[in-house]
């Protein structure tokens, strides 16, 4: 029987601790924060042990799933390879490639599962979307797209800081980012802009941004600017095009076939998927790498911003 943790208890830490709690053939061992009051609360919740120092937790443990901050988590995850610990990361991954690249290192060396929650690969429509591309039934790619509008006001947290949250466009949108990089490749060139829509703010609220591959392009547009909520997420190709409408459902044709529409039924969650790759040692989903590929993304998609101009994205291939 697998024994987890949850280390940081905010809302996504709060959230995969009840999860996991629910699950069978495995131990919620506990749950640590700094702040010991919220490790306290949701230990109590989900009659399990408050920690206040993570140390003290990964002794106890074979996998963690890591919920604090991007910056605040670089010697977290070291720390838990170094234990022989399987680790499961909230995105982003970090804020910089040198703190991706030291936490990629360590996993590595401990021959550690390294799992980032790029929760878009596991969630329908999402997943349906890339296996009929995947499985050639729309063709060549010509274009893929997510445009999510989710209005926050991030003023008075962490999120609403730069330096702590990489502004939406690293927060929010490399969600999208992973997803379109999983459809069509390697991004190979990036022309994007980042706004601050809010008098006074003091992070990135609004990205756009198009994504060249190999073969087919893709394209970001994510805002916690205020105004109304939307979505758009869709796959065209060469054959076909699928798009996928507000209530979820997906519609689909394909060459001349009449139009289908598709209600899809829920698949593995991202914690069912990390217990499982941590269990039987089989590469996640979404690895270390491909959430250093998204930031690789992202940090480009800024210098566009910046510069005016498209910029070429290198890559860190494993």
């Amino acid at each position: 029987m697998m024994h987890i943790g949850i280390i940081g208890c905010g809302g996504m830490g709060t959230h995969h601790a009840k999860v996991i709690s629910e699950m069978h053939d495995l131990t919620l061992v506990g749950v640590a924060d700094s702040i010991k009051e919220k490790a306290d609360q949701v230990a109590g919740e989900l009659f399990t042990t408050a920690f206040e120092d993570y140390r003290d937790l990964i002794s106890c443990v074979d996998a963690v799933m890591i919920c604090t901050p991007p910056f605040e988590r670089t010697q977290i995850v070291i720390d838990c390879a170094q234990a022989g610990v399987h680790i499961f990361v909230e995105k982003p991954i970090a804020l910089d490639l040198e703190s991706a690249d030291r936490m990629l290192a360590a996993a590595e060396k401990a021959d550690v599962i390294f799992m980032i929650g790029y929760v878009l690969r596991f969630t329908h429509p999402f997943q349906i979307l890339h296996e009929t591309f995947a499985k050639g039934k729309l063709g060549r790619l010509v274009n893929c797209w997510t445009r999510r509008y989710m209005p926050y006001d991030t003023s008075n947290r962490w999120y609403g800081d730069q330096s702590k949250s990489g502004g939406v466009e690293l927060d929010f949108a490399s969600h999208d980012i992973d997803w379109l990089r999983w459809v069509g490749g390697e991004v190979r060139q990036v022309c994007g802009r980042v706004e601050r829509v809010r008098p006074g703010i003091q992070a990135d609220e609004h990205v756009h941004a198009v994504m060249l591959f190999d073969k087919g392009m893709g394209s970001v547009d994510a805002s916690w600017a205020p105004g109304l909520s939307d979505s758009s997420i869709g796959i065209l190709g060469t054959k076909g095009s699928m798009i996928v409408d507000r209530d979820g459902t997906i519609r689909q044709k394909i060459g001349e076939e009449e139009e289908t529409v598709i209600r899809p039924r829920k698949g593995e969650t991202i914690q069912k998927h990390f217990v499982r790759c941590a269990t039987q040692k089989r590469t996640p989903k979404v690895t270390g790498y491909d959430g250093r590929a998204a930031l690789e993304i992202v940090l480009a998609i800024q210098e566009s911003s910046m510069a005016g101009h498209s910029v070429e994205v290198e890559h860190k291939s494993k």
